[in-house]
C-alpha cells in the first residue's frame, strides 16, 4: 500500500511547503467539492482518549505556523521511536513516532494540515462525485455510469475508473498519493461492506470513504518520509507488513474518530468543510499522543 517508494525525508533548511505546493492538487476534479453532506450521529467516548478539544470549524481552515524552515534532524525522533515499535510493537513507541513526525517533522499541526491540504481534497471530490452519481442529478454523470455499467466492470475495475475520472494519471506527488488513497479507499470500503453499491452509497458510507481516504493519504506520507526505518531493519517481510498493518490501524481509528466529529451539528455541511476539518482534528491527535 501507498506510494511505492520511500525517501529519506526532506532535510534541514527545506521549507516545510514546496514551492509547487498551491498547485500540486491542480489535477484533481475538485468540482463535486463541496455537495453537502448529512450530519452524523455524535461519536462514542474516544476510547483513546484522544480529543483535540478544538472547535471543528475553527480547524476547517488550518493557518500555518512556526517558522518556514525545517529544523535539523526533524525526522530523527520520529525514526528512533518508530524503529523500537518495529522491534517491539509497542504502541506508545508507535505513537510517539507518529507525534514527532508531525510536530517536528512536518512542523505541527496546522501546518501539516496546510501541507497535507490535497488529503481533504481528494476525499471531498470522491465523496461528492459519488454522492452526484447517486442522487442522478447531473445529466453527465448519469450517463458516465451507464456507459460503466453497461460494459459490465469488476467492483475492482470500476473503482479504478472513477479514480481515474478524478485524478488522472500524471501530476505531482501529493496527486499521485492521493490517486493511491482513493483506489485503497474504495478497496477497503468493499472488505468492509462486501455487497456495498458503490454508486448507490447511503451519506455514512460516503463519510467513511472519505475518512478511509484521508487515512490512506496520511498513511502514504508516514511511508514516504519515514519508510526506510522499515526497510532498513533485518526483519522478515511479515513482521514489517504485521508493523505497517498496525501504523495503518492506528491512522484509521484515528480519522475515522476525527471523521464522526467533523459530522456533528445536526445541519449538512459541505463536504469540503467536513474533509478539513476532519484532516485538522485527525493531525492535531497525533501530535498531541
Amino acid at each position: 500500500m501507498g506510494t511505492s517508494t520511500s525517501s529519506a525525508g526532506a532535510g534541514a533548511g527545506a521549507s516545510f511547503d514546496p514551492p509547487w505546493l498551491d498547485d500540486a492538487g491542480a489535477g484533481i476534479d475538485t468540482d463535486y467539492a463541496d455537495v453537502p453532506l448529512s450530519p452524523g450521529a455524535a461519536p462514542s467516548d474516544d476510547a483513546d482518549g484522544n480529543d483535540s478539544g478544538e472547535d471543528d470549524e475553527n480547524q476547517a481552515t488550518p493557518s500555518p505556523a512556526g517558522p518556514a524552515k525545517a529544523p535539523p534532524g526533524r525526522y530523527q525522533q520520529a525514526r528512533g521511536a518508530l524503529t523500537g515499535f518495529v522491534r517491539s510493537g509497542s504502541s506508545s513507541d508507535l505513537r510517539r513516532g507518529i507525534s514527532s513526525f508531525v510536530k517536528k517533522g512536518m512542523g505541527g499541526s496546522s501546518r501539516a494540515g496546510s501541507r497535507m491540504r490535497t488529503s481533504a481534497m481528494a476525499a471531498s471530490s470522491l465523496g461528492g462525485f459519488l454522492a452526484t452519481a447517486r442522487d442522478g442529478n447531473n445529466p453527465t454523470i448519469n450517463a458516465w455510469v451507464n456507459s460503466i455499467k453497461q460494459r459490465g466492470l469488476s467492483a475492482k475495475d470500476t473503482a479504478l475508473e472513477v479514480v481515474q475520472r478524478l485524478v488522472p494519471v500524471g501530476g505531482s506527488v501529493d496527486e499521485e498519493s492521493a490517486r493511491h488513497a482513493m483506489d485503497h479507499a474504495i478497496a477497503h470500503l468493499y472488505e468492509m461492506e462486501p455487497n456495498a453499491d458503490i454508486f448507490n452509497l447511503t451519506d455514512d458510507q460516503i463519510a467513511n470513504l472519505m475518512a478511509y481516504t484521508v487515512a490512506f493519504d496520511v498513511y502514504n506520507r508516514v511511508q514516504l518520509e519515514l519508510g526506510r526505518v522499515f526497510e532498513k531493519l533485518q526483519y522478515t517481510p511479515q513482521v514489517v507488513q504485521n508493523r505497517l498493518g498496525q501504523v495503518l490501524d492506528y491512522i484509521m481509528v484515528v480519522v475515522n474518530r476525527s471523521m464522526e466529529k467533523a459530522r456533528v451539528g445536526g445541519v449538512e455541511r459541505a463536504m469540503r468543510e467536513i474533509a478539513n476539518a476532519a484532516l485538522q482534528d485527525a493531525l492535531t491527535v497525533f501530535a498531541e499522543s
